[in-house]
C-alpha cells in the first residue's frame, strides 16, 4: 500500500469536486441578534507607518457565522477547546424547506420532513452534519434575518423539538446548522421560548448558525468541513466552514 493514500486522496478532493463557502464576512453593523454588542474595528498599526497591518477586533463569540458549542446554554458542558477536530469533518445532509419557508415564514422542521428527506435520498447516516436550508441567508444583506412584521413580531423558520429528538437519538447526528440567527423559529423566540436550541446543546451536540450559500449544496454526498479558533474555555466564535461537492 502507498505511504501517499492521503494524499492521492489530497488531489482527488483538489481536482475531482467543487467547493462551496458557507460563511458570511464579518464586519460592524452586520445583523446581529438585539442583545449583542456590535463589532469594534481598531487599526494599531499600517504598513505606512510600521511596516505591517494590524487590527484590534473586539466581537462577541456569537458573531456572524459562529459555531455554538453546548457550554453556549449549559453550565459545564464542553467548551470550544473540548471539541475535538474529528468532528469537524462531516458528512453533509441539506434538509431543503426553502420554498416551505417562503409560503410559512415561521416553519419548524419535523420528523416527517426528515422523512421525507429520506424517502428521496437514503437514511441519514451516523455521525452527520443536518443543515437546514430555508434561504433566509439572503435576506443577510438587507438584515431582514427575524423577519419582524408591522406588529414587531419575529417571523423566521427553525427546528421543532421532534425533530431535533429525532436527529439525535434515531440517526445519531453531531451537528447541525441554519441559515437563521437562532435555533428555535420566529414565534417561538417572540414567546420567550429558545427549547430547541437548549435541547441541542443539552445533548452535547454544537451547532453553526447564520449559514450561508446552502442553496448550492446537494441535498446529499456532501461533506461539510467547520472550523475555528480554539480559545480556552471558550463559549462560541465566529467559524469558517465550507462544502465539498461532487462536481
Amino acid at each position: 500500500m502507498s505511504n501517499h493514500k492521503l494524499w492521492d486522496i489530497a488531489t482527488s478532493l483538489r481536482n475531482d469536486y467543487r467547493y462551496v463557502d458557507l460563511t458570511h464576512s464579518f464586519y460592524p453593523g452586520q445583523p446581529k441578534f438585539s442583545m449583542l454588542e456590535d463589532q469594534v474595528t481598531t487599526r494599531l498599526f499600517t504598513v505606512a507607518e510600521q511596516g505591517f497591518e494590524v487590527d484590534r477586533y473586539s466581537i462577541v463569540g456569537q458573531w456572524g457565522t459562529h459555531v455554538d458549542p453546548p457550554i453556549h446554554f449549559v453550565e459545564g458542558a464542553r467548551t470550544l477547546d473540548e471539541l475535538p477536530v474529528e468532528e469537524m469533518i462531516l458528512p453533509l445532509a441539506v434538509l431543503d424547506l426553502h420554498k416551505e419557508a417562503e409560503e410559512f415564514h415561521n416553519l419548524a422542521v419535523t420528523v416527517d420532513h426528515i422523512k421525507d428527506w429520506e424517502a428521496r435520498n437514503g437514511r441519514i447516516p451516523e455521525g452527520a452534519f443536518v443543515a437546514l436550508r430555508t434561504d433566509w441567508s439572503k435576506r443577510w444583506v438587507t438584515d431582514d434575518l427575524y423577519g419582524i412584521d408591522a406588529e414587531g413580531k419575529r417571523n423566521c423558520p427553525g427546528w421543532s423539538l421532534e425533530a431535533l429528538e429525532f436527529l439525535r437519538h434515531e440517526r445519531g447526528v453531531v451537528a447541525i446548522g441554519h441559515e437563521t440567527t437562532d435555533t428555535d423559529p420566529g414565534s417561538s423566540i417572540d414567546a420567550g421560548s429558545f427549547a430547541c436550541e437548549l435541547y441541542w446543546l443539552q445533548q452535547d451536540r454544537w451547532q453553526i448558525e447564520l449559514l450561508n450559500n446552502l442553496s448550492e449544496v446537494p441535498e446529499t454526498g456532501a461533506l461539510i468541513c467547520a472550523t475555528w479558533p480554539k480559545p480556552k474555555d471558550g463559549t462560541g466564535f465566529p467559524a469558517r466552514v465550507f462544502a465539498i461537492v461532487p462536481r
